[in-house]
């Protein structure tokens, strides 16, 4: 189902462009991830489609509102000094539905739910400051998706966090899109972009759109570096290639043993 259309954007700082003659539409079918340098526009063309600046009606939604978006920003904490528990942070996703002034059982009910289906459940009494980067993502993943929302745009989600919380993360949102969730987000990350992602949008002013053929094998390689591996970076991601020893599925010349908890029986 076709979520939204933009048609013909453009979109200025001071009289200089920064978005030029944008024209994409959004299918929640599609797992959609926006890469492009530093200062290419990808942050005020998430801000347009969320109704953070005014897109001059090139913007038309269809199969959602506004409203039914939830949004995951690059930073999350504006007060780095206030820790909350993970519950009270999910909570926020309904602040806007407070009877005079307190939660209700329905909503705390909902943020248990949401903090479900990012398997954060175990969570939700500790603070914010006791979490791993992966695990506060996760948090406030549920925190927009406490809503009943249809969509997710998320900005930079694995911006902060290691490798391995990264491919989590992507894995989550996978997860999430199979159940019908539309998935939007800006990465910088190419090898989980095109790992996990339908469709790519190329953004520097100019938009361009490709199609993506995600590999299985790819995914379950990503899987296997995270599970089997302490150490795993963008070299291991990038080459298909790890240190397992002769006997791994996924590599025949690998030299430590040590590093690889994948034996002769496993394969």
């Amino acid at each position: 189902m076709e979520f939204f259309c933009i048609r013909n954007l453009n979109y200025s700082y001071n009289q200089e462009y920064v978005l030029k003659n944008i024209n994409l539409s959004y299918d929640n079918k599609d797992f959609l991830s926006i890469i492009g340098p530093n200062g290419a526009g990808k942050s005020t063309l998430v801000k347009l489609i969320l109704g953070l600046l005014n897109s001059k009606n090139a913007i038309c939604f269809s199969g959602i509102k506004r409203n039914e978006i939830g949004y995951v920003p690059q930073h999350t904490l504006a007060n780095p000094n206030f820790f909350p528990r993970v519950i009270d942070i999910v909570l926020m996703g309904l602040v806007n539905k407070k009877i005079f002034g307190f939660y209700s059982k329905n909503d705390k009910e909902k943020a248990m739910m949401a903090l479900k289906n990012v398997k954060m459940q175990d969570f939700w009494d500790k603070k914010v400051n006791e979490l791993s980067g992966g695990q506060r993502q996760r948090v406030f993943i549920a925190r927009a998706l406490v809503d009943e929302c249809k969509m997710l745009i998320l900005d930079e989600p694995t911006a902060s966090v290691d490798s391995k919380s990264a491919i989590q993360i992507f894995e989550l949102l996978t997860s999430l899109h199979e159940k019908g969730i539309g998935i939007l987000l800006v990465c910088h990350d190419i090898n989980l972009v095109l790992t996990f992602s339908d469709k790519i949008a190329h953004l520097n002013k100019e938009l361009f759109l490709h199609s993506n053929q995600k590999e299985k094998e790819k995914s379950d390689f990503l899987k296997h570096l995270y599970e089997n591996h302490s150490h795993f970076c963008d070299v291991e991601m990038s080459l298909n290639s790890c240190l397992c020893d002769t006997n791994c599925y996924y590599k025949e010349s690998c030299q430590n043993k040590e590093n690889c908890l994948k034996k002769e029986s496993d394969v």
